[in-house]
């Protein structure tokens, strides 16, 4: 065989096997839609509207806690001894979803508030819905912002914590916030 063949079959190998290479790699690699998130969040006292952990305020008024957003605000119902959290998920651009859990009524409150064909998805784990709930992520819709809202019955004083996740399957983990007690 002449030395000119072997160079050819030789690079049409080299070529092959970077293809195939570069198949693999695409085909392997996790499928994040949003690309880079950040979460922000609030744990909230909900007896004297105290922001027990996170960095998002917490306004206190005569009937619970106001937190702002630019979706359509959060308000945690006056709860003595319950916690309640609030999630805000954001890409470069803004806000794409938020999540509140309320432990006045014990309800997973899940919003896409970006019409972009795309969503979060959140869950509840804890002492009382073990091992984790479903993953919740609202319709999608025309509208701007959808919304859904989980109901549950939670032992008073469980632990609660919320995964949020770039995936329906799960598999795209963003955060895990940890309430603490309910």
């Amino acid at each position: 065989m002449s030395i000119r063949k072997l160079r050819r079959l030789l690079s049409g190998a080299v070529l092959a096997g970077t293809a195939v290479a570069s198949t693999l790699a695409v085909t392997t690699g996790p499928a994040q839609a949003y690309g880079s998130l950040t979460v922000r969040f609030a744990v909230v006292d909900t007896g004297n509207c105290q922001r027990v952990d996170g960095t998002l305020a917490v306004i206190a008024e005569s009937g619970g806690c106001r937190l702002n957003d630019s979706a359509d605000g959060t308000y945690f119902v006056k709860d003595p001894g319950g916690r309640a959290i609030k999630a805000e998920v954001r890409d470069g651009s803004g806000l794409v979803a938020k999540f509140e859990f309320h432990p006045y009524d014990e309800r997973l409150w899940y919003y896409d508030t970006r019409n972009d064909g795309d969503t979060v998805y959140g869950q509840i784990c804890g002492i009382s819905v073990l091992p984790c709930t479903k993953l919740y992520a609202a319709p999608g819709t025309s509208s701007v912002i959808d919304y859904g809202i989980a109901d549950f019955d939670i032992v008073e004083d469980g632990r609660i914590d919320m995964n949020l996740y770039d995936d329906a399957n799960g598999a795209e983990w963003i955060s895990t916030i940890l309430l603490g007690s309910s």
